[in-house]
């Protein structure tokens, strides 16, 4: 078997990476479970950031707290004085949104490096596989395209900013690609759960434990 492999694998470091792998058994090896986790509480932080930027960290919300503040003290201020203190408030919590995006586009990369090496832990929509296979393959294709697309929207929002020329419609897209990413989320999750009340009773233990 490990002959048959061979000429699929030029790189002989990886070969030796994933033949450790199968004498484990696992059936998901060790770097697969932590670039999934890894992203996986990443996405969930960043969607973090967007519910608190969004609700009690709203800077018309945050601009009313202060001016309630400071008029309470018989101080006056106007709103939009009130709104630039509060997108100051805000812009300390909403930092970690850039930075954990930045480890987002590596675990993306590393990902996509990690697949072309080892191969894909989905099933292909292209072969004649069944529906139900088909339709997985192309949602995990759906998820890599919306965290692409985060990505790269990202970099340009935070980096070109206003003054670029599409900067609107990256932002549409960087949002429309977050809904995309909460849509695969909530079908994942059921899916897994699903199919772990049915044939496949050990499809989470085997993502923690291998």
């Amino acid at each position: 078997m490990i002959n048959s492999l061979l000429p699929w694998y030029n790189d002989k470091i990886m070969f030796l990476f994933l033949v450790i792998y199968m004498a484990e058994q696992l059936h998901f090896p060790k770097l697969h479970r932590l670039i999934h986790w890894l992203l996986a509480f990443s996405i969930l932080f960043i969607l973090l950031t967007i519910f608190l930027r969004s609700t009690w960290m709203d800077k018309t919300h945050i601009a009313a707290i202060i001016q309630s503040g400071f008029n309470s003290d018989s101080l006056s201020i106007t709103q939009q004085q009130a709104i630039t203190i509060a997108k100051s408030i805000r812009n300390e919590m909403f930092q970690w949104h850039y930075i954990v995006g930045y480890f987002v586009g590596v675990l993306v990369f590393l990902r996509v490096y990690y697949s072309k090496k080892v191969g894909l832990f989905m099933p292909n929509p292209f072969k004649k596989n069944s529906l139900h296979d088909r339709l997985q393959g192309l949602l995990y294709i759906a998820f890599y395209l919306f965290l692409a697309s985060i990505v790269i929207t990202g970099l340009v929002i935070h980096f070109l900013g206003h003054d670029f020329i599409l900067y609107a419609q990256c932002k549409t897209f960087h949002k429309l690609s977050w809904w995309g990413i909460l849509g695969f989320m909530l079908i994942h999750i059921g899916g897994v759960i699903f199919a772990n009340g049915r044939d496949n009773k050990d499809t989470i233990t085997k993502m923690i434990n291998g």
